[in-house]
């Protein structure tokens, strides 16, 4: 008799377990979703939310829609994790968002992108994210075809991107395995095709507000003329011969901070044509030596080998050039202000 009592409880609790959670599951959903687009009209205005799906686990909020003056967002699934301790203590374990379309449009920055990312929210890092962006375009830089994947703690991930495109400067087939680490993201190594020579380094960029980052790279047989001809310096020097060295770059957003390169020319060296008049007459002066002799000593300058270092000063690239020639030797310092107006420092 207790047995059949016993029995009887148990199914009349597990029937009112399913009266329940169908009572919330059906009565529950359209509250959810009617406070969920409230407290979304709070953040954007002109946004929707069409469908909401509720389990154990998480909550799914399905095809949300955001306008605002600088960008549309639309997202297929976006679900926030949770589990009873989270409940009971009013925090979130986990959000993801899956399928992100995204237009940007601010000032003179235009990004057109589709990602799916998971936030660790406890740690506010990235457990893991799948970016692809088809076009960006700065005032700076230009990318076309970025392609991301990274996981924390994986460096199984892959970049790539098509081309870049920096004031004057052109780089193709950028590729490298990635990796989140904490709220990093590391791409190593990192592999680029650049002057036609073969580049090998790491980079990194902090996903915050602050956006900081750094790039180390490795460098062997970049060409030098096709520096000087993208860069458009054509009309005040000439220059033949490769490089090899290394390069750091770090910065802050849109803003660069630091810039350093110290290469060395590979043998048999090259030619250095100065036509820069302006230039030359101020060797001349700082030199004390006549401007027909510096002339003709730039004219047709062959140099065997030679050092070149790379800076910043001022919002400048600063080059700085050791020569060394059957004719002697040759020293040379180079602003180019605003990366691509080429004058020379006094």
């Amino acid at each position: 008799m207790p047995r059949r009592i016993f029995v009887k409880i148990f199914f009349g609790f597990v029937i009112l377990v399913v009266i329940f959670s169908a009572t919330v599951y059906f009565f529950a959903k359209p509250v959810l979703l009617f406070i969920a687009q409230k407290e979304l009209h709070k953040i954007f205005k002109e946004s929707s939310v069409q469908g909401i799906k509720v389990t154990l686990d998480f909550a799914e909020f399905q095809n949300i829609k955001i306008r605002e003056k600088m960008f549309d967002v639309n997202i297929k699934k976006a679900r926030v994790y949770y589990d009873l301790r989270s409940i009971l203590n009013k925090e979130i374990n986990k959000a993801e968002a899956i399928d992100v379309d995204l237009n940007f449009y601010k000032d003179d920055i235009k990004i057109k992108a589709r990602a799916s990312l998971q936030l660790d929210m406890p740690t506010k890092s990235i457990d893991y994210m799948k970016l692809n962006i088809s076009s960006c375009k700065t005032n700076l830089f230009e990318i076309e075809g970025l392609i991301l994947s990274a996981s924390q703690g994986q460096d199984t991930g892959e970049f790539y991107i098509k081309g870049i495109n920096y004031n004057n400067l052109k780089v193709a087939d950028v590729m490298g395995k990635s990796e989140l680490k904490g709220k990093s993201l590391c791409i190593k190594p990192l592999l680029i095709s650049f002057l036609g020579g073969n580049v090998k380094g790491e980079f990194n960029i902090t996903l915050d507000q602050d956006i900081d980052y750094n790039l180390s790279l490795d460098t062997q047989g970049m060409e030098i003329k096709r520096f000087v001809d993208d860069m458009k310096l054509n009309e005040k020097f000439n220059m033949t011969g490769r490089l090899g060295g290394a390069f750091y770059l770090s910065g802050k957003g849109q803003d660069i901070k630091d810039i350093k390169g110290d290469f060395n020319t590979d043998a048999p060296g090259g030619v250095l044509i100065i036509k820069d008049k302006t230039f030359l007459e101020n060797v001349a002066k700082q030199s004390n030596q006549p401007l027909d002799i510096i002339v003709e000593s730039f004219r047709n300058y062959n140099y065997n080998n030679g050092m070149i270092k790379l800076f910043m000063e001022s919002g400048n690239i600063g080059l700085d050039l050791e020569l060394d020639g059957s004719s002697g030797k040759r020293s040379l310092a180079v602003i180019l202000h605003d990366f691509n107006k080429g004058k020379e420092r006094q």
